[in-house]
């Protein structure tokens, strides 16, 4: 415990340390900006000084004179455009001079600023904001809701309360949106109409007709799918019921609100003797054309290498022992193996009156895993890559591998894994993949059409 203590005591020491260092820094180079006469920058090298440490008192008196230098000058900048009644000037003049005034007076340091400046603000905010606001009402009224929008958000910003500016600027923001969701209606495009209104509903809340307009196009936009019973001919049994039931929850989770799903797939939703009222919009039907399972077989191969030993050895001319690294000839295993499953899928999403085909396609997934590993009996820590013809003897292609690329990929091997996925991790993952390719494809045409 105490030597946790100790070094959180040297580590704190050090970044007071380093941060005073950094203080000092700042605080040299506002001095020369300031011999320079070029006080705003002075003052932002005071400031990160100041920042860095509160207790640099040499750099909180520099701040303050050239903060206030600084100061001043934003405040000359507001009086020359107060004086020559230019209110938009006037205006952000002061409010750079308050943000600047508030900056500072956050590390600790207060700069003089007149009281009397506040009141000659509000009087040109007043101005600026009345003209601001007959100009927007202007541009409303001729239905130019992107620069009205401009204005409006504006006199917002400078005075969250004035007037109506508010509701003017909702009605610039969303008075395009609703005549572009009721052209979209007009258009019979009621699900792309309902996320128009969404929107607005979501900015503005209740905007003229928004939430009965988003209701109707609710109810006009959505579309009835019956998934039917899938045909299987890859001669796999049951793979049918997992497809049918993945799909169905992928389209689900998508929460798309315009699709009325109805899970078909023990029967035929559509008989024949009933109305067409009762018929689907759409029908999805799939087809399972091929499921190939390939388990593979885990190859074995024997690979030849080396045990690397540190062994002492007599130095006949010191007469001491000297440690050599010999290496002996050793065989060790690698295995690799591949199992696959091959999925082809055809499908297609059809009218569920007149019979017309909106989709149609063939999907063909392949899930598989890989594994290739090795194994050694002995000591895998000192395993050495590398050939050897002969075991008894030494000849020209006998070769050592111990450099640390080879040693890694080596000890990669040695530490591989050896259980290969199962048939059905890999059946999962293939029926996964084709619900979720048909279930795109069923929940793009709903959001298309």
């Amino acid at each position: 415990m105490k030597k946790i203590i100790t070094i959180s005591a040297i580590l704190l020491s050090l970044v007071l340390v380093f941060g005073s260092c950094a203080s000092k820094r700042y605080t040299k180079k506002g001095l020369k900006l300031e011999a320079l006469g070029q006080y705003s920058d002075a003052a932002d090298m005071f400031y990160h000084a100041v920042v860095i440490k509160k207790t640099n008192i040499e750099a909180v008196a520099g701040l303050k004179r050239t903060g206030q230098m600084t100061l001043s000058k934003k405040l000359s900048d507001f009086n020359q455009a107060y004086n020559k009644e230019n209110d938009k000037e006037a205006v952000y003049f002061y409010q750079d001079a308050k943000n600047y005034y508030n900056k500072i007076a956050a590390v600790g340091v207060e700069l003089n600023f007149p009281s009397f400046y506040e009141e000659y603000y509000d009087e040109v905010k007043d101005n600026y904001l009345e003209d601001r606001y007959y100009e927007g009402s202007n541009l409303l009224d001729q239905e130019k809701f992107s620069d009205a929008e401009t204005v409006f958000r504006e006199i917002v910003k400078l005075q969250e309360n004035y007037k109506d500016a508010k509701d003017k600027l909702i009605t610039a923001v969303n008075e395009p949106k609703y005549r572009e969701g009721l052209r979209l209606m007009d258009s019979e495009q009621f699900r792309k109409a309902y996320y128009v209104f969404d929107d607005i509903i979501k900015n503005a809340g209740a905007y003229k007709s928004s939430y009965d307009l988003k209701t109707e196009c609710l109810t006009k936009g959505t579309i009835t799918i019956s998934v039917a019973e899938i045909k299987n001919y890859s001669g796999t049994s049951d793979i049918q019921s997992i497809l049918g039931s993945k799909i169905i929850s992928s389209i689900q989770a998508s929460n798309n609100p315009f699709i009325k799903l109805i899970d078909n797939q023990k029967g035929s939703f559509v008989k024949g003797n009933e109305s067409s009222q009762t018929k689907p919009n759409a029908i999805l039907y799939c087809e399972i054309t091929k499921f190939t399972y390939n388990a593979g077989e885990n190859k074995q191969i024997e690979k030849r290498g080396y045990l690397r030993k540190k062994v002492k050895v007599l130095n006949r001319e010191t007469g001491e022992y000297e440690t050599k690294t010999e290496y002996e000839k050793v065989t060790y295993y690698e295995y690799q193996m591949t199992r696959t499953i091959d999925m082809t899928v055809t499908y297609k999403l059809v009218n569920g009156k007149t019979n017309e085909i909106y989709k149609t396609n063939s999907k063909t997934v392949q899930t598989r895993d890989d594994i290739h590993y090795a194994k050694f009996s002995g000591d895998v820590t000192n395993l050495v890559p590398g050939y050897w013809k002969d075991k008894k003897t030494s000849s020209p292609e006998d070769y050592i591998n111990d450099n640390q690329n080879a040693l890694n990929e080596l000890n990669a091997l040695l530490n591989g894994r050896s259980q290969i996925k199962d048939y059905n991790t890999l059946s999962g993952e293939a029926t996964d993949a084709e619900a979720s390719v048909i279930s795109k494809a069923v929940i793009d045409f709903v959001n298309e059409n």
